[in-house]
């Protein structure tokens, strides 16, 4: 054989996977899968697997071949390949073909299987092609006399509902020949009434007369079997013809319980689930309460079964926070050292089996105080108190009698200390927060003091007071609480004037401050995180001024005359100088002739003006703008023809000025006007007149 027939050969047996079947006309169809290039395969059968007494060799072009022939024994199969040049391969490995027994395999039911009453009881078998049919026996005797015998073509017999008992049965099974081969062994099932569902029964207090346990209906039930058991281990079997028993629990604790059904014969069925209920002890019921200082006493009914009684004390309805408890045997509790004020309690029966009753309804309860002790005295620290890092803190209090002990309360947290003094060492850095109290028997306690804060360190400042002495700035910082802080000097600074820096002193800082002319700045405050502005304001002296101002008027009545004034100013220490009153007097005259028919009469006038003006200056660079008004009167000598009159007329004074800086004084321009009318004998005249005058004016007092 070439190397290309044997490459072929190998690819065959790697891929020859014979494959048998039965088909209904009792032939058998052999399969193997295709080896690529073959163009035709060879088959053969033998009775040995050394393939010496062969029965069948063919050639066939496809990868199947069905044989007509049904052997009574086992045989042997084998195949080849053939490639288009008519060279073979090796033979495949044999394979058998075994004949099948003829004696029918049972699956369900299993041999003594146990079957629900009322239910369709169905026989299956091992599927067989050499198998046409089966026939069945059942019969309730094991020597199958009488019985029922069933047949059927498929692998399946059904024998409908059977009635309750064991059954017995046995199949033969014929083949496609026509020959009935052997029975199958005897096998049996029993059929008893299926498991019932329990009805679930709800927990009841120790006393109740009875529970009634419920449970379904089953078929083929004639009866009925209760097992039931307690927490004990102890159980009790009871019977009942019905499907409800009333039971009589005798003691507390938990019951389980399971039920079964009983046919005619007396065959029990399957058991229920078993289900669970609880027998309490009755809750008790509280009878009265009553407090006295830091004591409780309480009392309840007493529960039919409860040897003990557990009572809980708490602050809270919800008994988050219990503060007193205890286990007694009576029906009656006192509780000691109870909290002052409103608690709640509640009560729980016990019997000996540790079996609980549940508690009863919270009840409130007000528990009377005690007296307080006497207050505690504060000696050390007296105030509130600010200390360097690392300086130990002396913390004294007077003594309190019948004072067990104290607690001091630092930040939160409680100290018991027996006595005073107590020194606080390592404190941090920063504010900490003190206070005492005293502790006695009885939980007798007295009030907290006032608390008292120790800074460590430096503490921030709140706010900073200022005080001018002088051309001096004293600067006290203090913190929230009030108290001065020296150990870190602030920065100071002024928007107009000069100022020092700050020197320490007893409680204060101390700058010189340089003003500015107008006696005004703001001062500007630093310390660390704290920053301010004030306002600085030294009062300056008045300033005294004399002006001597010379001009013209002119009068309303069109008559013009040179005028001459004298003023004294007083500009007061307030608003830096700038509000002042001015004394003035003046002179001036005015004359005129009238035509009075064929004579000419000549009229003259002496008017004497004094005046008193509030104004205002107010300082611009090198020039001042100041301007006032007030009451004025004018004394009028008048002379018309030979005649005379003196007249005092009240007038209103209007002025304003620009001056500028001169010498010791300012060189004024004025403008002013004088309002009114002289209306005498001799002559109505008006006095009203506006003046403009160039003066001088000297200051006699004041930077």
């Amino acid at each position: 054989m070439g190397s290309d027939a044997r490459r072929l050969a190998v690819v065959g047996l790697l891929l020859l996977t014979p494959l048998m079947g039965f088909a209904q006309s009792a032939r058998i169809v052999l399969r193997w899968k295709d080896v690529p290039g073959a163009k035709g395969y060879e088959l053969q059968i033998a009775k040995d697997a050394a393939f010496v007494e062969v029965v069948l060799q063919t050639r066939v072009p496809t990868p199947a071949y069905r044989w007509e022939q049904l052997p009574s024994v086992t045989h042997w199969w084998r195949v080849r390949s053939f490639d288009a040049e008519g060279r073979a391969s090796e033979w495949s490995q044999p394979r058998t073909v075994a004949l099948e027994s003829t004696v029918p395999v049972p699956k369900l039911p299993l041999d003594e299987a146990l079957l629900p009453c009322a239910q369709p009881v169905e026989l299956s078998f091992e599927a067989s092609p050499l198998i046409t049919e089966f026939v069945v026996e059942v019969s309730q005797s094991k020597d199958f006399a009488p019985a029922r015998q069933l047949a059927s073509k498929s692998p399946s017999v059904s024998l409908g509902q059977v009635s309750a008992g064991t059954w017995y049965w046995r199949a033969k099974a014929v083949d496609v020949r026509g020959r009935t081969g052997e029975s199958t062994g005897v096998r049996r099932f029993t059929i008893r009434p299926g498991a019932p569902k329990v009805k679930a029964a709800g927990d009841v207090i120790l006393g109740t007369p009875t529970v009634t346990l419920a449970w379904s209906e089953v078929a083929c039930a004639a009866s009925w079997v209760l097992e039931a058991s307690t927490d004990t281990k102890e159980k009790v079997s009871l019977t009942s013809t019905t499907t409800t028993l009333a039971f009589k629990p005798n003691a507390a604790g938990e019951y389980r319980w399971r039920v079964a059904a009983i046919d005619e014969r007396g065959t029990p069925g399957d058991w229920s689930q078993e289900s669970v209920f609880k027998v309490r002890l009755a809750t008790p019921v509280p009878r009265g309460d009553s407090s006295t200082p830091l004591k409780l006493d309480l009392a309840w009914t007493p529960v039919v079964g409860a040897s003990q009684y557990r009572v809980e004390i708490a602050t809270e309805r919800d008994f988050k926070t219990v503060v007193s408890s205890g286990v007694v045997n009576a029906s009656q509790f006192r509780a000691t050292d109870v909290p002052p004020g409103k608690v709640w309690w509640r009560v729980q029966a016990r019997d000996d089996k540790s079996h609980t009753s549940l508690f009863s309804e919270p009840r409130a309860v007000d528990v009377v105080a005690p007296d307080p002790l006497a207050n505690v005295i504060w000696i050390a620290p007296e105030q509130d108190v600010v200390v360097k890092p690392g300086e130990p803190v002396e913390v004294a209090w007077s003594r309190v009698d019948k004072a067990v002990f104290y607690e001091l309360e630092v930040d939160g947290q409680i100290l018991q200390v027996p006595s005073a003094p107590k020194t606080l060492n390592d404190l941090s850095e920063g504010a900490h927060s003190v206070r005492i109290r005293a502790k006695g028997n009885a939980s007798r306690v007295s009030s907290w003091t006032e608390p008292r804060e120790i800074f460590v360190g430096v503490p921030p400042v709140a706010r900073a007071e200022v005080t001018l002495v002088g051309d001096e700035v004293r600067l006290v910082m203090r913190d929230g609480k009030g108290r001065p802080v020296m150990d870190i000097a602030p920065r100071l600074s002024v928007q107009k004037g000069l100022i020092d820096a700050p020197v320490p002193h007893d409680g204060f800082f101390s700058a010189k401050w340089s003003p500015p002319g107008d006696g005004e700045d703001v001062l500007r405050i630093e310390e660390r995180e704290f920053t301010t502005e004030l306002d600085l304001f030294r009062p300056l002296p008045p300033v005294v001024s004399i002006a001597a101002r010379a001009g013209g008027l002119f009068n309303f009545s069109s008559v013009t005359s040179p005028t001459a004034t004298l003023g004294l100013t007083v500009r007061l220490p307030v608003l830096s100088r700038r509000l002042g009153v001015e004394a003035r007097a003046g002179v001036y005259t005015a004359s005129r002739s009238v035509d009075f028919g064929p004579e000419q009469i000549e009229a003259r006038a002496w008017v004497f003006p004094f005046s008193v003006l509030v104004g205002w200056h107010q300082p611009v660079g090198a020039f001042v703008l100041h301007g006032g008004i007030g009451p004025a009167f004018q004394l009028a000598l008048l002379t018309v023809g030979n005649a005379r009159e003196t007249r005092v007329v009240g007038d209103l004074e209007l002025a304003f000025a620009i001056g500028r800086k001169l010498g010791p004084g300012h060189l004024e321009v004025e403008l002013s006007g004088l309002f009114g009318t002289l209306d005498g004998q001799l002559a109505k005249v008006s006095t009203s007149g506006l003046g403009l005058r160039v003066g001088y004016s000297f200051e006699l007092g004041g930077p």
